[in-house]
């Protein structure tokens, strides 16, 4: 079986390093640093690769020279490609503007149908891989998505962010046939219109999904499940980019979940790999394997615990 396969979002990102975000109606001096596949399933894709599960990724991109890098990258972290479709026309692109602290604003251009179409070929690696990621889109497609994963004994993880969250009721929905959550802040304000507690991740949870993850930029990140609450804060490092941290942070917590480790050790190991990943520009360059890892959090105790 699969120990990760990772469904949809992927795109090339073009980077800039801007001194500061621009103002309306301005002109603004900017470099242009590189463009380089990204997406943020397929990063997820790529990270955990890099760590050691067996991944593979499916999904659309275009028949331009963007869509050869998507499918390039892939293959130089070692993903398996066996459910792509090439597509006449441009793929997904995003605009990754990096001002002097790191924290990077992204502008999203979706150029291919979202979500994939699910062939018999897809279904069928459904059915084979542990756990399943992605992002939640269309109720119905997200159900006809789970029948096969679930049917497998594999499980659903989703990446929930702000901009995936169209209506609540059909969130909800989709909520149902997931397993497990991976939010940020912003995620669960959309969702429930409160700040990322007990209370407000309880109403995820009451939900269907039996864990929640939380990631709080400065902060740190926590994990939720019914009875009990894990957190952790952050390893002091230089930032240059955070880019990708939140991708590289979820492949790392489910390689540790796929490695049956509690999860104060899947968040303690999350976290040190999204360090390792912020310290260099661009969602995939600073990607560590899992020995980077173990070395890096040998090397740095002085992490908070969290809040």
């Amino acid at each position: 079986m699969l120990d990760l396969y990772c469904l949809g979002g992927a795109a090339v990102d073009v980077i800039l390093e801007v001194p500061r975000l621009p103002r309306s109606s301005e002109k603004l001096f900017v470099k242009h640093s590189s463009q380089v596949a990204g997406g943020f399933i397929a990063n997820t894709a790529c990270a955990a690769a890099r760590l050691g599960l067996r991944t593979a990724w499916g999904g659309n991109v275009g028949s331009d020279a963007y869509g050869k890098i998507i499918l390039d990258d892939f293959k130089k972290f070692g993903v398996e490609l066996n459910d792509v479709d090439i597509l006449e026309g441009h793929s997904d692109f995003t605009v990754v503007m990096i001002p002097p602290d790191g924290e990077r604003t992204i502008l999203i251009i979706r150029e291919m149908p979202s979500p994939p179409s699910l062939s018999s070929k897809i279904k069928r690696c459904l059915g084979q891989a542990r756990i399943v990621y992605t992002a939640p889109s269309q109720p119905d497609w997200f159900a006809e998505f789970a029948q096969p994963v679930h049917a497998g004994g594999g499980k659903i993880a989703i990446d929930l962010e702000a901009n995936t969250i169209k209506d609540i009721k059909l969130t909800e929905s989709m909520l149902a046939f997931t397993d497990i959550v991976f939010t940020d802040v912003e995620g669960i304000a959309a969702f429930t219109g409160e700040d990322p507690a007990c209370q407000s991740v309880g109403r995820v949870l009451a939900l269907g999904p039996e864990l929640v993850i939380v990631t709080r930029g400065a902060k740190g990140a926590a994990a939720f499940t019914r009875k009990n609450q894990y957190s952790i804060g952050t390893y002091p490092v230089q930032v240059k980019d955070t880019t990708g941290a939140g991708d590289c942070f979820h492949a790392a917590f489910l390689f540790g979940l796929l490695s049956d480790w509690d999860l104060q050790h899947c968040l303690n190991f999350a976290g040190a790999a999204a360090a390792i990943s912020i310290q260099s520009i661009g969602a995939r360059k600073g990607l560590p394997d899992a020995n980077a890892v173990r070395k890096f959090i040998d090397n740095h105790n002085n992490i908070n615990t969290g809040e």
